[in-house]
């Protein structure tokens, strides 16, 4: 059997659980497991390997009456704390007896990188969010995406991966709208982004388009035929309330957009700020890291973003922007490692998208 095949046959086998998940009386994630009407908590257990085991905390809320079901993925990378924080006040705000659909609460995707206070990547020194839709037989990150991808994606219709700014980055708030080619699950996606409410939305034309070689945590729902997004909300390892608050405000607004909730989506985007390029800036160079700019800062083409120095001050790369736009956001402590992101340029469309544009 060819990997294209073997791929193909995955595609489908999730888009027949997604369709039917919803209509099921009993839904289980992990250890957690509701009837209709019934909220359940629990852990998806990710076994120890080469390297050590972790255990994901979920909670499903089975709504009384079939409809879709959202899975809401807080803490992906453990340094961003807003999601982490407001998923719990999501749970208690629903009432599954009221409910058309249900929900899957991944509370903290990346316990290892949340504990262990890391930023970017997990004690196997990988991003989560690069290693989908992950391994079995993998390392510690891969087991951790294949475990979310096989009991989570699977079972969800709609998916957001609930981001902020890592614990070095300061961030403005935006969402992300992935164009895959799929006509009907992008116009999902984009509607989705605007129910959430920030009025940023990223128009990203560049994620992967193989279903087993999938990256990220949304691509990964996205690719098996799943409308998803990514949101950004806070930074710097804050928690400040309008951060948290967004991300609860925009978790409910899902709810009520796919009509799991009654109700109008509280927080739709009323003056969407559509953003048709954008750019990280990366550092060729291990070193101390001098920002010249702040988040939300419009900047020229060529504008001094900061300079990256040796311990000693001897300045081994200037960043610059590559085109006139806005910071999304800067890395906003000394301490950068070659590859790593120093600050994201957007630049805004002149006109807003009318449906999925082309890839």
């Amino acid at each position: 059997m060819t990997t294209a095949t073997r791929a193909l046959i995955g595609l489908v086998l999730a888009l027949f659980t997604a369709a039917t998940a919803g209509a099921q009386d009993v839904l289980t994630v992990g250890g957690a497991s509701a009837r209709r009407g019934e909220v359940a908590s629990g852990w998806l257990e990710v076994a120890a390997a080469a390297d050590e085991g972790t255990r994901i905390p979920v909670s499903v809320v089975h709504g009384a009456r079939p409809g879709p079901v959202l899975a809401l993925v807080a803490g992906t990378h453990g340094y961003e704390y807003t999601s982490i924080v407001a998923l719990p006040r999501v749970r208690a705000r629903l009432d599954p007896a009221r409910m058309s659909g249900s929900v899957i609460l991944v509370h903290m995707a990346n316990p290892p990188s949340f504990y262990g206070r890391r930023i970017y990547v997990g004690p196997d020194g990988k991003n989560l969010n690069r290693t989908y839709p992950g391994r079995r037989d993998g390392t510690l990150s891969e087991r951790i995406a294949e475990a979310i991808t096989r009991e989570v994606v699977a079972r969800a219709t709609h998916l957001a991966d609930m981001h902020c700014g890592d614990g070095n980055e300061s961030l403005r708030p935006y969402s992300y709208w992935m164009v895959s080619g799929n006509e009907a699950v992008d116009q999902g996606s984009k509607e989705m982004a605007l129910a959430f409410g920030l009025q940023h939305i990223v128009i990203d034309r560049q994620r992967p388009v193989d279903p087993a070689k999938s990256v990220y945590t949304a691509t990964t729902a996205i690719l098996r035929g799943k409308p998803a997004i990514t949101t950004e909300s806070g930074g710097m390892g804050l928690t400040d309330h309008a951060s948290v608050a967004a991300q609860e405000t925009g978790a409910m607004s899902l709810l009520a957009h796919l009509k799991i909730l009654e109700g109008a989506p509280s927080a739709r985007a009323a003056n969407p700020v559509w953003i048709n390029r954008s750019e990280v800036i990366r550092t060729p160079a291990t070193g101390v890291w001098h920002p010249n700019v702040e988040k939300m800062q419009s900047v020229a083409a060529g504008t001094l973003l900061g300079r990256v120095t040796d311990p000693f001050g001897k300045t081994l790369h200037e960043a610059r922007a590559p085109f006139a736009g806005e910071i999304l956001y800067v890395v906003a402590t000394p301490p950068v490692s070659e590859g790593e992101p120093l600050a994201m340029v957007d630049h805004v469309s002149e006109t807003a998208p009318a449906s999925a544009p082309a890839r």
